[in-house]
Formats: structure tokens, C-alpha cells, sequence
């Protein structure tokens, strides 16, 4: 099977660096991503101690105001871990997004961040669309000798995976998929030598 091209395709992050427009960023980011536990099923910070970091720098930064002694090296000691929440996340987005370029502005959309794309957009060796509600149709490029092509999807950001039916031709539809979730598919073909390499997740919002 032909391999696409590979193009780095960079998140943005964007973090500000006022305390107030941090924490209102930072609580953006962890809504979104509670929102889209299917796309980002196991984030490196469990989000819930995330946003008590934020919570916890907010209170920091009001106490500043007090100009009690030691107060401003608690809110800086604050802000540099809400920080680092932030780059841990920003990387773990970063990771989904590499296993599925070709749906990068969906998947950062869905943490609230951005993309920055270096090059061309990625071709993929699968293409799928939405054909009717809650059903998809995916077309992988042709193999060479390939006999069948076996196909996957899953519905919670590739931790499993589920089979539909093999088919003869490179092409197939999959019907009765959750609504409103992001699914990623999968494709791979099988020669007389058996099955090749599974193609590349693509992502895409199922409605």
C-alpha cells in the first residue's frame, strides 16, 4: 500500500501570560476536552485536578493584593504549575492529532487550541464522508493483489476498536454509528502474503 506523505502539522497552544487571561484560557481548554472525553480519553492530567490548579491560582492572585510577605512567590509557584498542565495537555492534543493529520483542525478544535500546518495537507491513504445520518462511507486507495480489505472504527479516540464487514473492493459503508462523536476508521488490505499495515486513524464527526 502506498504510503501518504507525512507534514508536520503543529498545535497552538496560545497561552497567555496575564494571570486572569490564563485561567480563563486554561478553564476553556479543560471544558473542552471534558466535552470530548471520545476524542482525548486519557489525558495526561486528569482534568478535574487541572482545573483545581486553576482555581487555586486565582485565589493565589487575589491574595497578592493583600502584599502579604510570601504571597507573590505562592502565585508564581501556582502559575508555573498550571503551566505545566498546559504543556502536558497541549502535547497529549498534539499526539492525536499526529495519528489522524488529515482531521487536525477538528481534533484541536475539540481542546480548544488551534492549528499552525508546515507544508501541504497530508493526503491520506483513506477517505471517508458522511453519507446519511449515523452512517459513513470510506474509500482506501487500491493495494496491489489485495483480495479483501478488512476495516475498523472506534469510538473512543483508538483505545478499541470495532470490525465491520470485509469487502472485495477497496471501499465500503458502515452504518448505525453513534451521532454526535467523533470516530476514527481504519483500513487495511489483504494479499495472498496476508494482511498489510492498517492505514492511518482518520477522524471524523459522525452526526
Amino acid at each position: 500500500m502506498k504510503t501518504a506523505a507525512i507534514h508536520t502539522i503543529l498545535v497552538v497552544l496560545a497561552l497567555p501570560r496575564p494571570v486572569l487571561a490564563l485561567t480563563v484560557r486554561m478553564n476553556a481548554i479543560i471544558a473542552a476536552m471534558e466535552a470530548s472525553t471520545s476524542t482525548f480519553p486519557s489525558p495526561p492530567v486528569v482534568l478535574t485536578t487541572a482545573s483545581s490548579h486553576v482555581s487555586a491560582l486565582g485565589t493565589a492572585e487575589v491574595a497578592t493584593k493583600t502584599r502579604a510577605v510570601g504571597t507573590i512567590q505562592a502565585r508564581d509557584d501556582a502559575k508555573k504549575l498550571v503551566i505545566a498542565d498546559a504543556g502536558q495537555l497541549h502535547a497529549y492534543v498534539q499526539q492525536v492529532v499526529n495519528a489522524s493529520p488529515n482531521q487536525a483542525e477538528t481534533i484541536a478544535a475539540a481542546a480548544a487550541m488551534t492549528i499552525r500546518k508546515n507544508g501541504a495537507h497530508p493526503k491520506s491513504d483513506l477517505t471517508v464522508k458522511q453519507t446519511v445520518s449515523q452512517t459513513v462511507h470510506a474509500v482506501a486507495q487500491n493495494a496491489k493483489g489485495a483480495k479483501s480489505h478488512e476495516w475498523q472504527y472506534s469510538v473512543d479516540g483508538g483505545k478499541t476498536w470495532t470490525s465491520a464487514p470485509p469487502t472485495t473492493q477497496a471501499s465500503t459503508t458502515i452504518q448505525n454509528l453513534p451521532s454526535g462523536t467523533l470516530v476514527q476508521f481504519r483500513q487495511r488490505a489483504v494479499t495472498k502474503t496476508g494482511p498489510g499495515d492498517w492505514t492511518p486513524p482518520v477522524t471524523l464527526a459522525v452526526s
